[in-house]
């Protein structure tokens, strides 16, 4: 991946169920199209503007805001930090979090 650099680390074999999921979420590949190009192409606008992707067009994210955070490097072994809250970086604790949230306001409205 392009955010990584040349650092990106190699996988360990035997690794659980638990770490493939964390390391590995296929979005999508179908007749419908391929939601990890999508990602792949968010992440490389976000290096280049410095502004964190909209998974589906949608502005939410569950940590931080859209500007990535000024004290992370853009690229490199330490950049991964700076993608926690986006949707494209965890999308299933982007769903979540954002459907506990719309759960909230609706229950306060």
């Amino acid at each position: 991946m392009e955010r990584w650099g040349n650092v990106e680390e190699t996988h360990n074999l035997n690794m659980s169920e638990t770490e493939i999921k964390q390391k590995f979420q296929l979005l999508k590949k179908d007749s419908g199209g391929n939601h990890n190009l999508l990602k792949s192409r968010s992440c490389e606008c976000c290096i280049k503007t410095g502004k964190r992707g909209t998974p589906l067009g949608v502005k939410f994210w569950y940590q931080g805001n859209e500007n990535w955070p000024r004290n992370i490097p853009q690229v490199g072994k330490d950049a991964e930090t700076g993608c926690i809250g986006c949707g494209w970086y965890n999308f299933d604790i982007w769903r979540n979090t954002l459907n506990q949230k719309l759960t909230e306001f609706k229950q306060d409205n």
